[in-house]
């Protein structure tokens, strides 16, 4: 199931200078990608079978859709994403955005990295 993480924070990272977010994945994470996709270009309409998928948004706004969960996720700049394995998903971008995808699997070593949905 896809879900919106909540940042770890505390008051020692808050001053005058602005604030640090942490985030912690509960498993390894072996690769990391930045992407930037366009205004109104949706990126998905497919799932990862050997991989989890963390996706930090960076710039921008956009919509996470989980047709499974029939269920829609709204994002803007420093939110978290989870997307686990088989979870089909696509991403409609509002505005031009930029993110970091973390993956628990490197890309290359998959058979199979990305598969259409449906």
């Amino acid at each position: 199931m896809i879900k919106i993480l909540q940042p770890k924070i505390s008051d020692a990272a808050v001053d005058h200078r602005g604030a640090i977010f942490s985030y912690v994945p509960t498993e390894d994470i072996k690769e990391f990608c930045y992407i930037t996709t366009r205004a109104g270009v949706e990126r998905g309409d497919h799932y990862h079978k050997e991989f989890n998928e963390y996706i930090m948004l960076v710039e921008g706004e956009g919509i996470y859709i989980c047709p499974k969960q029939n269920n829609k996720f709204v994002v803007g700049p420093g939110q978290v994403i989870y997307i686990p394995v088989n979870c089909p998903h696509t991403f409609v971008p509002l505005t031009d955005c930029k993110s970091v995808s973390l993956l628990t699997k490197p890309w290359d070593q998959c058979d199979e990295p990305i598969t259409s949905y449906p």
